[in-house]
C-alpha cells in the first residue's frame, strides 16, 4: 500500500500530555475498558430479540463477549485520531458494537459449516439450538449489523466486508482435503475470511473520526496485516495447543489444510500427501501430520511469516507522522495488544519491537486463550 506523508496538527488528547508515560499508559487502559463496557451494553440493545420466543439464541449470541479485540481496534483507531480529550462520541462506541456484531454472526455460521459442538468452553448456538435457528440467529445478526451501521454511515463498508469475509470463507470451503493447496491459495483466503473484518474495524474508527485517505490507509493497512498475523496465529495453535478450548487439529479433521501443514507437506510429500488425501482421516493419521509439522520445522516457518505481518502491522502505523508524533501512548498500547496475542505459544513469541518493554497489561478480558 502506497502511503504518501502528510502534516497533521497535534491532538491534545493523546499528545503533549502532563502525564508521563506510565500515567498516560494507564488513563488509556481505564479509558478503554469503560468504552468497552459501553460497547457491550450496545451490543445487547442492538440485538435485542423483538419476540421473546427467540430470546435464547439471540441473546446467547452476546452472552460471554470475550476479549472484544475488533471493538477495541476501533476504539484505539479512533482515540489516535481524536480532536479533544472529550469522552468517546458513541458514534465511535455504535461503530464498535457493528463491527462485533458482524463477527458473532459469522462464528454462528462458521460453527455450522463445522459442525462444531464447542467454542471456548461452551456449547455452540447449533448444539445448544440446533441448526435451524442458529443459522436464523446468524442471519439475523447480519440483518441488524447492517442496519445500526447505516445509522452510522458504515453500510457500504461493512456490506463490502461481508462481501470479502464471505469470498474468503468460500475459497477455503473449495479445497477441502486438497493436498495440493498452496501457500497463496491459504494466505487469498485468510485475507478475506478474517483480516477483512480486521482491517474494517482499524477503519471504522478513522471513518468515525473523519480521518483523511491517507490516515484511513495506514490504519486499514495496520488492520490487514494484524489480521493475517492472527489467523495465521491461530492456525498454530491448533496445531499445538491444548489449551484454547478447541480441539487440537481440529482443522485437520475438518479437510482444512492451514500454512504448517502446507509448509509441511512441503517438506514431508511422499509421507504427508497420501494422508492428506484421505476422507476422514483417522486418529493415527492425524497425529502423525501432527508429529511432522512438528519435526519438519513448519510452525515455526509459519510463526516467522506472522511475524513479518505483525512488522509491517506496525510499520503502517508508523508510516503516518501523525501517529507517531501525536499518538505514541495509544501506539504502544497496540504494540502491548499484539505482543500478548501473539505469547500464546513459544513459537510466536520473540521481539516485536523496541517499545516492546513497559508495556501495560490488557484490559481486564482480553487475556490470552479468550474468545477473539
Amino acid at each position: 500500500m502506497d502511503l504518501k506523508e502528510v502534516s497533521v496538527k497535534q491532538t491534545p488528547a493523546v499528545a503533549a500530555s502532563p502525564y508521563s508515560s506510565d500515567e498516560a499508559l494507564t488513563l488509556v487502559q481505564k479509558r478503554l475498558e469503560g468504552d468497552l463496557a459501553r460497547v457491550r451494553e450496545r451490543l445487547h440493545s442492538l440485538v435485542a430479540p423483538p419476540h421473546s420466543r427467540i430470546a435464547g439464541p439471540i441473546e446467547y449470541a452476546v452472552a460471554q463477549t470475550g476479549r472484544l479485540l475488533r471493538p477495541t481496534l476501533v476504539l484505539l483507531s479512533a482515540y489516535l485520531l481524536e480532536e479533544d480529550a472529550a469522552d468517546t462520541p458513541q458514534r465511535v462506541v455504535d461503530a464498535a458494537a457493528v463491527v462485533e456484531t458482524l463477527h458473532v454472526a459469522t462464528l454462528y455460521h462458521d460453527d455450522l459449516i463445522d459442525d462444531a459442538r464447542t467454542r471456548r468452553g461452551r456449547p455452540t448456538a447449533n448444539a445448544k439450538y440446533g441448526d435451524t435457528l442458529a443459522l436464523l440467529t446468524g442471519d439475523y445478526l447480519l440483518a441488524r449489523c447492517m442496519e445500526a451501521a447505516a445509522a452510522v454511515n458504515a453500510a457500504p463498508v461493512m456490506a463490502r466486508t461481508l462481501t470479502d469475509v464471505c469470498v474468503g470463507q468460500m475459497l477455503e470451503s473449495s479445497q477441502l482435503y486438497d493436498p495440493l493447496r498452496s501457500e497463496d491459495d491459504y494466505l487469498a483466503a485468510i485475507s478475506g475470511k478474517t483480516a477483512r473484518l480486521i482491517r474494517t474495524a482499524a477503519l471504522m474508527g478513522a471513518l468515525q473520526s473523519n480521518a483523511d485517505n491517507i490516515g484511513q490507509e495506514a490504519l486499514e493497512g495496520f488492520g490487514h496485516h494484524l489480521g493475517m498475523a492472527f489467523q495465521i496465529w491461530d492456525d498454530i495453535l491448533d496445531i499445538c495447543s491444548e489449551e484454547t478450548g478447541k480441539q487440537v487439529a481440529k482443522d485437520l479433521h475438518n479437510g482444512v489444510y492451514t500454512l504448517p501443514v502446507i509448509y509441511a507437506a512441503r517438506t514431508h510429500p511422499d509421507e504427508m500427501l497420501p494422508i492428506l488425501r484421505e476422507r476422514p482421516m483417522s486418529e493415527e493419521q492425524r497425529q502423525r501430520v501432527i508429529s511432522l509439522t512438528h519435526r519438519s520445522g513448519a510452525l515455526g516457518r509459519a510463526a516467522d511469516v506472522a511475524r513479518d505481518h505483525v512488522r509491517d502491522a506496525m510499520g503502517a502505523l508508523r508510516s503516518h507522522p501523525s501517529f507517531a508524533e501525536r499518538a505514541p501512548v495509544v501506539g504502544r498500547y497496540l504494540h502491548g495488544v499484539v505482543d500478548r496475542f501473539a505469547s500464546q505459544h513459544p513459537a510466536l513469541r520473540g521481539p516485536l519491537d523496541a517499545t516492546r518493554a513497559d508495556l501495560l497489561p490488557v484490559p481486564a478480558g482480553m487475556e490470552p486463550g479468550g474468545a477473539a
